[in-house]
């Protein structure tokens, strides 16, 4: 997963980097040509996609609680 970060005001882009760099170049940004202040607009946005667009995500997930559930069932029934 990569994350980038758009500065609204200026519109200065980074490119796609790991949350860390990507957090330390927003910081950097922010010293250097805003400082003492955070620019309105900001977007820190990462390119993972969203697990309920993600349909086989959401069968994955709905099958590991369905499994819960009869285990937690058995579990009270004994």
């Amino acid at each position: 997963m990569a994350w980038r970060y758009e500065c609204g005001p200026c519109g200065v882009t980074t490119g796609w980097l790991p949350k860390d760099q990507a957090s330390a170049k927003r910081d950097e940004h922010r010293d250097t040509v805003h400082p003492g202040m955070i620019p309105k607009a900001e977007v820190f946005e990462s390119n993972a996609k969203s697990i309920a667009k993600d349909p086989a995500a959401l069968r994955m997930w709905a099958v590991i609680a369905f499994v819960c559930l009869v285990a937690s069932i058995i579990q009270s029934v004994r």
